[in-house]
């Protein structure tokens, strides 16, 4: 099982935008094989200690996939080229983070 956090920076003001074709895309990626969790967040507003500073210009996915193949065919899958189109220069930025259980 693959792990990804997946960190997209934004342009100013276009987050709502970038997380309306990040939800239309959201059920084919949910059907494409191997793919087990895939759910766009923003942060909390919230005063807690150790919690990073608020990202207006950010969005957060958290998905799980069956294997690394799954996430390389995801990243090739058209409906992801398509909305790559759609934001076009509307992101600045992605980092992934690829996460896997720990041996003991």
């Amino acid at each position: 099982m693959i792990h990804v956090i997946a960190t997209i920076s934004v342009q100013p003001g276009q987050r709502d935008t970038v997380m309306s074709e990040l939800l239309k895309v959201q059920p084919m990626v949910l059907n494409e094989p191997g793919c087990c969790k895939y759910q766009p967040l923003v942060d909390v507003k919230v005063d807690l200690p150790l919690q990073v500073p608020n990202r207006d210009n950010t969005i957060t996915v958290i998905e799980q996939w069956a294997s690394l193949a799954h996430l390389e065919a995801h990243m090739a899958a058209p409906h992801m080229k398509a909305y790559k189109e759609a934001v076009g220069d509307k992101v600045k930025d992605v980092s992934l983070q690829l996460l896997e259980k720990a041996s003991p």
